[in-house]
């Protein structure tokens, strides 16, 4: 499963020029299948290993871009890639973000087809979500008993006490009975009164 910092963070946008007019893409691809240009001799290019696919001959897959408010087109091809056709509902991300318990909690990929989000992440406003504005975290887990629960991590800090996903928090909270209880939490956590820490000598 893709871990939902991995979902929203990481990727560049395509940049169009700045003084374009329309900033829009339209896009194309292209399936092909391409010839290695050492293979018309008689050594023949091929890979030893089994689960290889190297051949003489390879898929190649172009896709193409035009903005026509700038006229920047931009080609993007490579050899052997994979393909997947999904919609914004397997993956969390393309979907508008939800209003909860004073948040905003953007969607991660499903446990399972057609289920709720695994994960959440929380900003403060619903415009946007970079790390910049990434405010917390929800996710979902079992319990000893097999009940579905939900731990929650406020205030991004890379030298936070709480570790949730690939993050380190400022605030945590585990065992919360609902996302509604999560995003409350992730809400308040910053003027909550925090337990005091004991320490004995």
């Amino acid at each position: 499963m893709d871990l939902i910092t991995g979902t929203y963070f990481g990727w560049d946008p395509l940049t169009h020029t700045v003084d374009c007019t329309a900033p829009a893409w339209d896009v194309d691809v292209r399936r092909t299948e391409g010839i290695r240009p050492e293979s018309t001799g008689v050594d023949h290019h091929a890979c030893g290993h089994p689960n290889c696919g190297h051949a003489d001959t390879f898929r190649r897959v172009e896709v193409r871009m035009v903005c026509r408010g700038c006229d920047t087109v931009r080609i993007i091809s490579g050899e052997g890639l994979t393909e997947r056709h999904l919609t914004t509902e397997d993956t969390g991300w393309g979907q508008a973000p939800t209003q909860c318990g004073g948040v905003w909690l953007w969607p991660g990929r499903p446990a399972a087809p057609g289920a709720d989000p695994h994960e959440y992440l929380v900003t403060l406003q619903g415009s946007a979500i970079t790390r910049a504005t990434l405010y917390g975290i929800i996710t979902g887990y079992r319990d000893s008993s097999g009940g579905r629960v939900w731990m929650a991590g406020a205030e991004p800090d890379p030298d936070g006490a709480h570790q949730i996903s690939t993050l380190r928090w400022r605030h945590a909270s585990n065992g919360l009975d609902s996302v509604k209880a999560a995003a409350e939490f992730i809400g308040t956590a910053a003027t909550a009164p925090q337990r005091p820490v004991v320490v004995t000598v």
